[in-house]
């Protein structure tokens, strides 16, 4: 089976090309700059009014962008690129921008610069091809972040952490889609939709957070174990899940800007006590926070680009030799196991 498999986080995409015959080690790897970075240095390079189309992206550095773009130009966004910024089109033009139909962009293409957004940038294929690697793929793997679309009263952070609540009990690969994704993950609809354009194999998706946790368990240290918990710090947020023979007893989510060492680990602390409770990582500015008992992990596993400041709270997990591709092994993993 030839897997591409390809985690989009904040800070980086990072990608690897996995072949079940040749395993982990033999895989060829990419981490690059991630497509809001990417498309939040284009607008910020442009001195004109913009046209944005395309597909629903992750936010961050490219929503910054647009609303500073915004302060001496006008935006125009077209529905699925509009919900980039908020779900919610009416917040999304109150900020002053535009939302205008996909019909209206090649008549507006002379007075405003399109720019076409996607988190899947369909160059890496050629690309990989001039270093004769194999693009027929079997599967392919994306990992992204997505917090839902949250109904009317609930905030973003609240509707995130209860897509999370639901998969309590559960293995972790329940948060991975194999060829359909529900409507109301706007972001994991978008690339489902943008992929199978072009694309006629089998699709996964998953959250990058589980997918991180997912891919942390392949270290040989941690593998085996039946009590762990594994912490992933990520460049926007850290999640953390205690696991209990592979299954979820409890999990936390948080902005990563918002933690230290001492406040992580009180954190980790209390999720294996059995003692966190949503309401403290909620109101401390994060996502939430829920335990089903005590669960004293043999074994804590912290992995992340941000996993540094962290250092002391675990072992570093680095799972096929790499902390970076933690994320695509999880994504691989789950398509050995669905798939």
């Amino acid at each position: 089976m030839n897997i591409l498999a390809v985690d989009i986080g904040a800070g980086t995409q990072d990608i690897m090309i996995y072949n079940d015959e040749k395993g982990f080690d033999n895989a060829y790897k990419l981490v690059l700059p991630s497509p809001t970075r990417i498309f939040a240095a284009e607008v910020l390079r442009s001195k004109e009014d913009l046209i944005i189309f395309g597909d629903t992206i992750g936010g961050g550095p490219f929503t910054r962008a647009i609303l500073e773009h915004l302060r001496e130009h006008k935006v125009y966004m077209t529905e699925s690129a509009a919900r980039t910024i908020r779900d919610d089109l009416e917040v999304v033009k109150s900020y002053g921008i535009e939302v205008i139909s996909n019909d209206e962009v090649g008549s507006m293409s002379a007075e405003a610069k399109p720019i076409k957004i996607s988190d899947f940038n369909l160059q890496l294929l050629p690309f990989l091809s001039s270093f004769s690697v194999n693009t027929a793929f079997d599967v392919i793997a994306i990992a992204v972040q997505d917090h839902g679309v949250a109904p009317q009263g609930v905030t973003d952070r609240e509707n995130r952490f209860a897509l999370i609540e639901e998969k309590m009990g559960s293995g972790i690969e329940s948060f991975a889609y194999l060829d359909e994704v529900p409507e109301n993950l706007s972001r994991m609809h978008s690339i489902l939709r943008s992929v199978k354009r072009w694309y006629e194999g089998q699709i996964l998706l998953m959250d990058t957070g589980p997918a991180a946790v997912l891919g942390s368990l392949e270290d040989e240290r941690v593998k085996g174990k039946k009590k762990v918990m594994c912490v992933n710090v990520g460049n926007a947020h850290t999640i953390a899940m205690s696991l209990n023979d592979g299954q979820i007893a409890g999990v936390f989510e948080h902005h990563t800007h918002l933690l230290d060492k001492q406040k992580l680990g009180n954190y980790i602390n209390k999720l294996a006590d059995g003692t966190i409770t949503f309401k403290e990582v909620f109101d401390d500015g994060g996502h939430g926070a829920l335990a089903r008992g005590k669960n004293q992990p043999e074994i804590v596993s912290v992995t992340g680009p941000k996993r540094a400041k962290m250092k002391g709270l675990g072992i570093f997990a680095a799972p096929a030799g790499d902390m970076m591709m933690t994320g695509p092994v999880g994504l691989i993993k789950a398509v050995l196991s669905r798939v």
